[in-house]
């Protein structure tokens, strides 16, 4: 936990704990990397806005010692310029102050899950030339971790490690606005008002009881080849008008409903709709060397 605030940084370091994480604290960017040298934790949390050493200055100090490492951003408003190139120089997530501090626990947790698992995964092949797989999920409710883990798990093939966690975590947003949002038909202040309440569960189920929703499905696909991953997910709700999304410009960026959106856009080189807006193809081509 990274933060000159102490009076934060020590409330969120003791929510941790109470969790079952191991939190350590920095007082700014500096400190930060020393911890990081000596630590090697799995998952940083950083303010942006720092004596000594910034949250943008950490974050690339921090990779240039490990490439894998994971990076979440807190920020305030006035510091979208600043985000936005964090983001795009590899910071995995971020919340904007003032935050529901249990989002951030689940970030953290999904996070954790997900560098835990790669680290148990060696069993891509460089001898790969091309996938396809294809899933269904028939409730709400079934778990879509380890889809997650299988489209992704020969990746290797195409592209450093260090990008491939936030591959994950953007199909994990998408695949979580599909159910949520595409099947269930649950608004963001819905959501938000639930996750507030701590009540987020809950309300999944209770939607995916009503008789307009039931038997919703999610439609998963996707093909690796020697140059690109893609991957298609598509729900049986109503869709949406994609063609209001705002553009990934620094103006937008914390006013966005749909953090998850805008991360998947960052993460990969294209995002693209149907008509309808119930399906979206997600690609990221293999980096070229210049």
């Amino acid at each position: 936990m990274v933060d000159d605030q102490e009076a934060l940084r020590s409330l969120l370091a003791r929510l941790l704990e109470r969790e079952g994480f191991d939190p350590v604290q920095a007082e700014d960017g500096a400190q930060a990397v020393e911890l990081y040298k000596s630590e090697s934790p799995l998952v940083v949390v950083s303010d942006i806005m720092m004596p000594r050493m910034d949250g943008l200055a950490l974050l690339n100090e921090i990779r240039r010692i490990d490439r894998n490492a994971t990076v979440i951003l807190m920020t305030g408003q006035g510091n979208e310029d600043v985000l936005l190139k964090a983001l795009r120089g590899g910071a995995t997530n971020f919340f904007k102050k003032p935050f529901n501090v249990r989002e951030l626990i689940e970030e953290i947790r999904k996070v954790v899950e997900f560098r835990l698992e790669a680290a148990r995964t060696s069993l891509f092949s460089p001898l790969l030339e091309e996938e396809t797989k294809r899933f269904v999920m028939p409730h709400a409710d079934s778990p879509f971790f380890p889809i997650i883990n299988q489209v992704t798990l020969q990746l290797p093939c195409l592209l450093p490690q260090e990008d491939i966690l936030n591959l994950k975590i953007g199909i994990e947003e998408v695949i979580t606005n599909a159910i949520e949002h595409g099947n269930l038909g649950i608004s963001f202040e819905e959501k938000n008002k639930a996750i507030q309440e701590g009540r987020l569960a809950e309300l999944i189920a209770d939607k995916g009881r009503e008789s307009d929703t039931a038997g919703r499905m999610v439609r998963i696909s996707s093909r690796l080849t020697l140059e690109t991953f893609e991957i298609v997910i598509r729900d049986d709700g109503r869709g949406f008008d994609w063609r209001t999304l705002p553009a990934v410009e620094p103006e937008n960026l914390l006013a966005f409903n749909g953090r998850g959106i805008f991360l998947t856009k960052i993460y990969f080189d294209d995002v693209i709709y149907n008509d309808a807006g119930n399906e979206v193809t997600l690609r990221k081509h293999k980096a070229r060397r210049a």
